[in-house]
């Protein structure tokens, strides 16, 4: 194999002519195999966030006046009920 020049490369050269693009092409494999393996616990997070939203607001009163937030005990019983327990 021969660079720009004409001239014929060593065996050093070599390695170091192909082992960029193979480097490359296997952190880039790497990154795509990680990125899959995050998608179960997205999903599985994004279900449990969705519950907890949903049994806070079944679970939240009308009447809790001057309170912005659901409050300790709620929050606590929806997690409770999103865990199974």
């Amino acid at each position: 194999m021969a660079d720009h020049n004409g001239q014929p490369l060593t065996a050093r050269e070599m390695v170091r002519a192909h082992a960029y693009p193979l480097l490359a092409a296997l952190s880039t494999l790497s990154l795509i195999a990680i990125a899959l393996l995050q998608i179960p616990g997205a999903v599985r997070d994004h279900r449990y966030n969705r519950c907890i939203d949903l049994q806070i607001q079944l679970r939240h009163a009308p009447h809790m006046i001057g309170q912005e937030t659901p409050g300790k005990l709620l929050y606590l019983k929806a997690v409770e009920h999103c865990e199974g327990r």
